[in-house]
């Protein structure tokens, strides 16, 4: 007996000798095959991971500087890579291109074979029936026309052809159909989303009770534009906020908050009311109540007596009994150094074994504690800060001696009150209380596009999950009706499929 022996030279190691065509070929096919737009529609979504952890520059270029510094090697080694502005790295827009083209590859081809088979119709009937698993044949005294008539009508549901002396019988066109739509809405949803990258806006205001936003970027906390939004063209419309009203449980956790507020627009006014999860639309634009807190208004008189700062001052950090901590940055002093403060307001406070607490969330007795910081608040060297971030790395704590320790010296303010600035730098005046609102704006023309090839999206799948795809081939011989199906593999429903195609109730 000979035994063939394969060397290490004749060893398949793929295409051979297929020339470059044959090689663009190979590749285009591989590129538009099924499994690899599954395999970068799921590296799609992999890559889109990092940009809900780290800090997007997009989103907040302050917050994305300080991780980067923090973190060191590591930090410029992801800044490099594009993992702080995902959306624009190469690499992320390699993914998206090469997706895009892949479902497009497999779209038109089967679209095309789809049309093709829908105008041919059923394939011709076998020769021999019994070499399919599923096979049936049945002795009648049915003439063949007759016995064919019978079986058409068993066939309900499916594409009928009589040929070649037999039946040809198809159906789950549908579910090819259902496929294809399916892979469209990806395609479409894709597209969508690029146009919604280019041509959204968002943006967060913090306002405080009385005050008005005035729909423009340098108005904006926060603002994130796609590249084909103008700045100079958003919707003109201005938000007043009247009054910001939360509600409480009887244990004193928040349950509700609304914002009164009024719009003008083109020189008209409207009232309306703005509710967690009810946005606001104006002119398209969907704005959302997404916080609200309290903003003390302070007054701070410098060592020489002048007036420096007179502002309310949003305390952004709030418990669930609303305490609420933030931060107060006092830049421009006439003389000395420029001042910070890290404050605390206790909206009932009440003292409990020595210590302040707050046993309410509602502003029934508000007091507000600082501690002071004095030197260089680094607001100008040129570099963008968190208004609610007090960068400490130039200042200096006002302290006491509290026994061997050195703390810090905290000022205690009831509502209406004024107190002297530790180290000498003047006085600081707790002059009023009012509330703030956190809006977040959004403006999407395509989110109903979204929509739409989302469900499209989800009934083609179900489409081409649930209906079956079979072909059936009856043929008439010498007063026996020989049946036989396929369909996929795993189907069980072939058996009484055949059955029921071979029952034809013949006249007694």
């Amino acid at each position: 007996m000979m035994e063939t022996v394969r060397t290490e030279r004749d060893a398949p190691t793929g295409p051979v000798g297929i020339g470059v065509t044959g090689w663009l070929r190979w590749g285009w096919r591989q590129l538009t095959s099924m499994r690899n737009a599954i395999i970068m529609l799921l590296l799609l979504v992999i890559a889109l991971i990092p940009a809900s952890i780290l800090p997007q520059k997009r989103q907040d270029p302050v917050l994305a500087r300080e991780w980067i510094e923090s973190n060191g090697l590591w930090g410029n080694i992801l800044d490099a890579l594009g993992f702080f502005n995902i959306l624009t790295a190469p690499w992320f827009a390699a993914i998206y291109i090469l997706l895009f083209v892949s479902l497009v590859g497999c779209i038109v081809p089967r679209s095309f074979t789809l049309a093709r088979d829908i105008k041919a119709g059923p394939g011709r009937v076998p020769a021999r029936l019994s070499r399919y698993e599923s096979y049936a044949s049945r002795e009648t005294s049915l003439s063949e026309s007759e016995a064919y008539d019978r079986v058409e009508k068993n066939l309900r549901g499916f594409r009928t052809v009589r040929r070649d002396g037999g039946i040809s019988a198809q159906n789950g066109y549908l579910r090819e159909a259902g496929n294809l739509v399916f892979h469209m809405s990806l395609l479409g949803l894709l597209i969508v989303f690029g146009l919604s990258q280019a041509l959204s806006f968002r943006g967060q205001a913090i306002i405080v009770e009385g005050e008005t936003f005035t729909n423009s970027v340098l108005t904006y906390d926060t603002f994130e534009r796609g590249i084909l939004v103008d700045e100079e063209s958003l919707p003109p419309y201005r938000i007043t906020l009247n009054s910001m009203t939360p509600e409480f449980y009887e244990d004193g956790s928040p349950s509700a908050f609304a914002a009164d507020v009024t719009i003008l627009m083109n020189d008209s006014e409207e009232a309306a009311t703005i509710r967690p999860n009810e946005p606001l639309d104006i002119d398209g634009t969907n704005v959302y109540l997404s916080g609200n807190g309290y903003a003390p208004r302070i007054r701070v008189t410098d060592s020489a007596g002048s007036v420096v700062f007179d502002e309310y001052v949003v305390l952004p950090d709030i418990t669930q009994t609303y305490i609420s901590t933030g931060v107060i940055k006092v830049p421009d002093v006439t003389e000395g150094d420029q001042l910070g403060f890290q404050a605390t307001l206790f909206p009932t406070a009440q003292t409990q074994d020595g210590v302040l607490v707050s046993i309410n969330p509602d502003a029934l007795n508000p007091v507000l504690v600082t501690t002071t910081w004095v030197g260089d608040l680094g607001l100008d060297d040129g570099v963008p800060q968190n208004v609610y971030f007090l960068d400490t790395e130039n200042m200096e704590l006002v302290t006491e001696p509290v026994g061997q320790t050195e703390v810090g010296v905290l000022t205690t303010l009831p509502l209406g009150e004024s107190a002297e600035i530790p180290g000498g730098n003047g006085t600081i005046e707790f002059v009023e209380l009012a509330r703030f609102a956190a809006l977040d704006m959004r403006y999407d023309p395509t989110l109903g596009w979204m929509l739409i090839f989302a469900v499209l999206g989800l009934g083609g799948l179900a489409t081409s999950l649930l209906v079956p795809s079979r072909r059936v081939w009856v043929r008439y011989d010498n007063g026996t009706v020989h049946a036989a199906a396929i369909g996929r593999k795993g189907d069980s429903g072939l058996e009484s499929l055949v059955s029921a195609t071979l029952a034809l109730k013949e006249d007694s």
